[in-house]
């Protein structure tokens, strides 16, 4: 009888350990996964969603008391944000078709889907977001703390040093109507200045185009140092024959046109340096035409 006892105990021990489970699990999850949603109402939807099955998707919005917006309770995320987040397509175009709101903020920093859907590498999830009532100037909204106190926008989010379709999306939320010049000095970079320190030369061109104001401080050194446009523009090394030279060269026309000229800014000792390890050979001509 002892031992029916000892393993009827066992079995509950184990039933109780299985069935938190899940809640233990999701201390470790990242934001994108979609476990975030186990052991809440829309579980079931989550699964539909991840797996794009879009007649499941319906049947359960159309059948069921669901909220289509209901947030996971560790970041807030939606099931649209992380749509995005794992680019499925099919379900993100679903759940803006069915209701879904693109412009709902995470508990984390505050995120929405337009923001998720900026850094998105492909520019059709931003495309479909705004086509969807998206805000183009949407900006992180969580409360400053310690330690954390940048917040991205949309428009920043689309600008990324490792993003070839960088141009695409900033273009997308410009015609959308994304305030170029929008900035809050040691929280919220300004987009120009965003572009200078990826490299984007090809952005800083379309947004000098679309009103940006270069007569900002593009933004501050440790040392206190005041950096504005065209120390930002020396600090710009590319080859010579590269496509992002001859957009260089262009953005110096437009600068001029402006009363700023390149060739007027010394390059700093600093750049000067970079230049020469990059072209050791050739440097003193480089300086002449770069």
């Amino acid at each position: 009888m002892k031992k029916v006892i000892i393993c009827f105990l066992t079995i509950l021990l184990f039933i109780s350990c299985n069935n938190n489970k899940p809640d233990k699990m999701k201390e470790n999850l990242l934001g994108d996964d979609y476990r975030l949603f186990q052991n809440t109402e829309v579980w079931e939807l989550a699964k539909a969603v991840e797996s794009e099955d879009s007649l499941k998707t319906k049947m359960i919005l159309d059948d069921e008391n669901v909220n289509i917006d209901f947030q996971e309770p560790k970041f807030g995320s939606t099931l649209l944000m992380l749509s995005i987040k794992n680019s499925k397509y099919k379900s993100v175009k679903l759940l803006l078709e069915l209701g879904a709101n693109p412009n709902l903020s995470d508990f984390y920093r505050g995120e929405s889907a337009v923001i998720s859907a900026a850094n998105n590498n492909n520019p059709k999830y931003l495309e479909l977001l705004l086509q969807y009532k998206g805000n183009p100037n949407a900006i992180e909204s969580a409360p400053f703390r310690k330690d954390d106190e940048v917040r991205q926008t949309a428009l920043l989010s689309a600008i990324n040093v490792l993003d070839n379709n960088s141009l695409k999306k900033v273009k997308l939320l410009v015609r959308a109507g994304a305030n170029v010049n929008y900035f809050n000095f040691g929280h919220t970079d300004l987009p120009l200045a965003e572009a200078l320190s990826a490299k984007k030369i090809d952005v800083v061109l379309y947004l000098l185009q679309n009103g940006a104001d270069s007569s900002l401080m593009m933004y501050e050194m440790i040392d206190g140092h005041k950096v504005y446009i065209l120390e930002a523009l020396r600090k710009c090394i590319f080859d010579l024959n590269s496509e992002q030279y001859k957009n260089k060269l262009k953005v110096i026309d437009l600068l001029k046109e402006k009363g700023l000229d390149y060739n007027n800014e010394p390059i700093p000792d600093y750049v000067l340096e970079k230049i020469k390890k990059q072209y050791p050979e050739s440097w003193n001509d480089y300086i002449k035409n770069y």
